[in-house]
């Protein structure tokens, strides 16, 4: 199977969550919204087109990278191997579209931005299926985001959201705030 590259831009709909497993692998996932924004030649306005959200996950040093850096709201630009994950129940099956991100920054666009390299050690480890799957499960909510009544997720490390276990869940004024502070930027 050939692998797609992409890249997206879009505003950070969620405070990003790092994940550590037992062999000292870190992962951060993030939530990026993304919208086409269009002239409609009709009306004589832009006007705002389908909006997607991604979850990006960041392996070893860039997901340390981004958890020190990324917080909710801010736009980012991410380039990587697109993914689509499926689950749930047979009748009931969802769609959820992933990046595995290469490269995640700052759009600079919409703000200035200024660079730091962190110090390095350590060697690198390999993750297995069952803590994929587990990373899967854990991130599984992010797709469910506007369903009611949804069972919440294992607790994880929020960044960015000290003494709190969840995040809310992201409803549509939320989404509608973010395009709008990003249109408005």
């Amino acid at each position: 199977m050939n692998d797609i590259y992409v890249t997206l831009t879009g505003n950070v709909a969620a405070e990003p969550r790092q994940y550590t497993f037992e062999d000292g692998l870190r992962v951060t996932s993030l939530r990026v919204l993304t919208s086409h924004r269009y002239f409609d030649k009709k009306t004589g306005q832009w006007t705002d087109g389908d909006r997607v959200c991604f979850t990006v996950r960041c392996w070893r040093a860039l997901g340390d990278n981004v958890a020190t850096s990324v917080r909710a709201g801010q736009p980012v630009v991410v380039s990587g191997r697109l993914r689509i994950r499926e689950f749930g129940p047979e009748g009931d099956r969802r769609f959820m579209p992933e990046i595995e991100a290469s490269a995640v920054g700052h759009d600079l666009r919409w703000g200035t931005g200024a660079f730091t390299k962190p110090e390095r050690g350590g060697g690198t480890t390999s993750m297995s299926k069952e803590m994929r799957d587990r990373l899967d499960e854990e991130t599984q909510d992010w797709a469910m985001a506007t369903r009611p009544g949804r069972a919440s997720s294992p607790t994880v490390r929020i960044l960015g959201a000290p003494d709190q276990e969840q995040p809310e869940p992201l409803d549509d004024d939320t989404e509608t705030h973010l395009t709008e502070d990003r249109a408005a930027a």
